[in-house]
């Protein structure tokens, strides 16, 4: 019956990968992440196998820390987008569960008579149900997690090691003898702590992030009223000019100047719909940034020309769309303040069509040449790759977790940034 064992054991580390991957983003194509990574993967089966056969298999248990977890961490680690507590956390989440299921798993056949058979049997179900369970529930707000915070989560990293060091030192090995009653006692606390501290820790995870998305929805709401409130004061100021003007178009007429008279009345309509438009689109929160940021590019001397075709309730998260729009805005109002006066334009085009994509374009005027680092962001002369443009950064990171397409490009003095966002139940893992 070992081979029931040496099955069950390699079916578990398979699948402690898979796990894995469920909420793993690499920093390369999913192709090669997981070509490497299952490679790699491969390789230590075979290695643990063979030990399996040289030394019996309960050298594994004493082992596989060295074997299995340091050598897996080493290749995902390569692999992986983020390269802090957020890597590290992942990995003591997985395998730690893993690890729990092992015991849970070990235990059952040791009540039913220690044959390997239930111990084989329950983990070919129990970890594609894990898995199952990870890929509903987990997967989707523990990747809004890893996206929206980067504070924290070396002290949660920290206590998930320590609790995968403690499973280790209190599990039960398989074909050893079981402990005697406070040994039992003790591994029934450490199981029972477990999966309790993972969810405290996911929920204070996940509450940090709705403490963020509620400032950053402030200062959406505070950039909208400010907007909201110039515009009040512009009106505030017309009104009170309004005689001024009646007693200049009043001497242009009776001086039998009507081509002047009508010349000064364009003018005045103009000013008048500026102070009108104040609704860009239907959807309040991206109302809020394009009023913002167009207030902004006016008072700057920019020409601004906006088409926006999106409806009132999107597809996608408000606060994503108003962090690509603000980024993208931000940068285009930035480079018209260091052009001269009459080279100040700005053209935003947003989008959702009937298949619900949603696609963006901002177009600037841009007379000196960009470079581009190795990733496709822009380089100001004089600094380096990687030292400008964390805004553009964080709106790529956006668009990767919607499975979109980002490109920013300089020709024939302009500067054109382009993204397209799909719906997220269209996106592939």
């Amino acid at each position: 019956m070992l081979i029931l064992r040496d099955i069950s054991f390699l079916w578990s580390m398979l699948h402690t990968v898979v796990l894995f991957l469920i909420l793993f983003e690499p920093r390369c194509t999913w192709r090669t992440a997981l070509t490497v990574g299952f490679a790699g993967v491969g390789t230590l089966l075979i290695v643990n196998v063979l030990l399996m056969y040289h030394f019996g298999g309960g050298i594994i248990m004493s082992v596989s820390f060295f074997t299995c977890t340091v050598p897996t961490l080493l290749i995902f680690f390569l692999l992986s987008k983020y390269r802090d507590g957020r890597f590290f956390f992942l990995f003591c989440l997985t395998d730690t569960m893993c690890f729990w299921v092992l015991q849970i798993t070990n235990l059952l056949d040791r009540a039913t008579g220690s044959t390997y058979a239930v111990m084989l049997l329950s983990r070919l179900a129990s970890f594609p149900l894990v898995e199952w369970i990870f890929w509903k529930y987990l997967r989707r707000p523990y990747m809004e997690l890893q996206n929206k915070l980067t504070r924290g989560w070396w002290m949660f990293a920290a206590i998930g090691g320590t609790y995968y060091l403690l499973m280790m030192a209190t599990a039960i090995p398989v074909g050893a003898a079981m402990p005697d009653r406070m040994g039992m006692i003790r591994l029934f606390l450490v199981m029972l702590l477990m999966p309790l501290t993972y969810l405290t820790i996911l929920n204070s995870l996940w509450r940090q992030m709705q403490i963020y998305e509620g400032a950053c929805q402030l200062d959406i709401q505070r950039r909208d009223y400010r907007a909201i409130q110039q515009k009040m004061e512009l009106g505030r100021m017309f009104r009170h000019d309004t005689r001024h003007h009646l007693l200049v178009l009043d001497g242009i007429l009776q001086q039998g100047d009507t081509a002047s008279a009508r010349q000064y009345i364009q003018s005045l309509r103009g000013k008048i719909a500026s102070l009108s438009e104040t609704n860009w689109c239907a959807n309040h929160a991206v109302n809020a940034v394009l009023s913002g940021y167009i207030v902004q590019a006016e008072e700057a001397g920019c020409q601004m020309k906006v088409k926006i075709r999106i409806p009132r309730t999107l597809p996608y998260g408000e606060l994503d769309l108003c962090i690509i729009l603000a980024n993208a805005l931000e940068n285009a109002v930035q480079a018209c303040r260091d052009n001269g006066e009459g080279d100040r334009w700005i053209n935003v085009q947003l989008e959702m069509t009937d298949t619900l994509r949603f696609t963006l374009s901002v177009e600037n005027a841009c007379p000196q040449p960009v470079l581009f680092d190795e990733n496709g962001f822009p380089v100001p002369t004089g600094q380096a790759p990687g030292e400008h443009g964390l805004g553009l950064r964080s709106v790529r990171a956006l668009i990767d977790r919607y499975g979109g397409l980002f490109r920013c490009r300089w020709e024939d003095g302009q500067f054109n940034l382009r993204a397209v966002l799909f719906p997220p139940e269209t996106n592939k893992p």
